[in-house]
């Protein structure tokens, strides 16, 4: 859960900047620099005791007391706003924030008595009986001292790395060998007639990792006329789907294309295709009824084409192929596959450690054999610090999230957004509001980050700078997929898992 501290902060300190500010704030600025005081000093816990284990209703607290302060400073702001329009005086009702500095406080309460305990706790977990190395760090001493004196020094800064090279964008194919030379004959064979071939299988095998890396494998360019792929999810929207299927590769949609209604398009991308050898991806189907409606957009030229699609829906792949030995149904990764993928994740081109081979291992195969909670796992364990320690608490959290198959990947998800710092929490979930498998500008998305007020800057550094780092950090952990990236990280385009 995200606490979005950080956005009240920024609407705070906006207002009380005398150089940035619209307004001028009078009773209320003592309240104002309270609360800046308190919300910055929370935050500042959350981000130095590393803790990924907090109480649900401890998380709740904290998130529905910022969007409650949020809330009262911008309703006043747009009320006064629209009754004064030439007014720069900005008034709060003095009980509401002191209600909200009072939740606040209590949030802040109950927070520090959690790191206490789990300090204590650890402490006589400890063999030596001696306070133990994950103990209450020196900042968070001197945080917590100072909301008991309420004279509160200037929050430290909370450091992103520098430079951080992008992880390769192509995609890891460990273990599909097998998937891909068999796909490649059925696409490329010469059968003349026009042939359907589904991938099958759970969420998060790798269905569409395995049809990207087929889509663009230069063979297959060769042998194609004309490619076009489409993302289709759960809520399909047909003239999306359409332009999708009718933009070239790494092209902007045309603006007369784009002016067309879905009837036009669909005669476009008929003619278009008529008389080519052409290889069409539909990208996570999840009805019948979609596929009934597009079918006959795609004519069978006799010429070799191929319309490929992924499902986890069994029947909806029998029903397009009108036979159930026709599909390509993938299986989970054995325990080797599983570690030689996480491996690579882990340590890139590097020799594994041989003290870490065992755990490593171990954990690779408790992620059941899905290629995508590997990819998550992995992601986490690159950033988390390499210690046997450390790896053997990830390896006993794997396990106790893999409960229910359908559950397994939801649960591991959850375990690497615990061990996301604080300030990416909200930028990850706010990739919620972006329909599934969708495509999304790496500008657009830093845009609306920072006018959401997630993104701080540490003064060294632009909030677009800051941004940058912050998307590059969810990439690493393998938590947003990069589907195009030209020169620079503004012109990536991410895919919304």
């Amino acid at each position: 859960m995200a606490y979005n501290l950080q956005s009240l902060i920024t609407i705070i300190q906006r207002i009380l900047n005398p150089e940035e500010s619209l307004w001028i704030v009078d009773g209320n600025t003592p309240q104002l620099q309270s609360l800046l005081q308190k919300a910055e000093s929370l935050l500042h816990i959350l981000e130095k005791s590393s803790l990924t284990n907090i109480p649900i209703n401890l998380e709740s607290r904290i998130r529905d007391v910022s969007y409650k302060a949020e809330d009262i400073i911008e309703s006043n702001m747009v009320r006064q706003m629209l009754s004064t329009p030439q007014g720069s005086r900005l008034t709060f009702s003095t009980p509401n924030l002191h209600r909200v500095i009072q939740l606040l406080d209590f949030a802040t309460e109950k927070l520090v008595k959690h790191v206490e305990g789990k300090a204590y706790s650890t402490g006589l977990s400890s063999s030596s009986g001696a306070s133990s190395s994950h103990d209450l760090s020196p900042d968070v001493q001197q945080t917590m001292q100072q909301l008991q004196s309420v004279k509160l020094e200037e929050v430290d800064e909370i450091k992103m790395p520098v430079a951080v090279p992008l992880s390769s964008s192509k995609n890891n194919l460990v273990g599909v060998d097998a998937d891909m030379l068999q796909l490649k004959d059925r696409l490329t064979n010469m059968q003349t007639k026009l042939e359907i071939i589904p991938i099958t299988g759970m969420g998060g095998i790798g269905k569409s990792t395995l049809a990207r890396n087929l889509y663009d494998d230069p063979l297959i360019i060769s042998h194609f006329d004309y490619r076009g792929w489409a993302a289709i999810s759960q809520l399909p929207n047909m003239r999306d789907i359409l332009l999708s299927l009718l933009r070239r590769r790494n092209e902007k949609i045309d603006a007369q294309l784009n002016a067309r209604n879905e009837n036009e398009l669909k005669d476009i991308l008929y003619k278009r295709l008529l008389g080519r050898i052409y290889m069409i991806v539909l990208d996570d189907i999840w009805s019948t009824k979609f596929w009934d409606k597009i079918r006959m957009y795609f004519p069978d030229n006799n010429d070799g084409s191929r319309i490929m699609i992924t499902t986890r829906e069994s029947h909806v792949a029998q029903y397009v192929t009108n036979s159930k030995s026709m599909h390509h149904d993938m299986q989970l990764f054995n325990e080797a596959a599983s570690w030689d993928l996480l491996r690579q994740i882990v340590f890139g081109e590097e020799d594994c450690p041989l003290d870490f081979q065992w755990i490593g291992t171990k954990i690779a195969s408790e992620c059941g054999g899905l290629p995508l909670a590997i990819h998550v796992i992995g992601g986490l364990l690159s950033k988390v610090e390499r210690s046997k320690d450390v790896w053997e608490q990830i390896s006993t959290d794997v396990k106790a999230s893999i409960v229910k198959s359908d559950e397994r990947f939801s649960n591991i998800l959850s375990l690497s957004y615990n061990h996301l710092p604080i300030c990416l929490k909200p930028c990850f979930l706010y990739m919620g509001a972006f329909p599934e498998d969708n495509e999304i500008k790496g500008s657009r998305l830093m845009s609306l980050w920072i006018g959401e007020g997630f993104v701080k800057s540490n003064g060294d550094k632009s909030l677009e700078e800051e941004a940058k780092d912050y998307l590059k950090l969810l990439v690493q952990r393998n938590l947003l997929l990069v589907t195009q990236k030209k020169v620079q990280w503004e012109s990536i385009e991410l895919l919304c898992p």
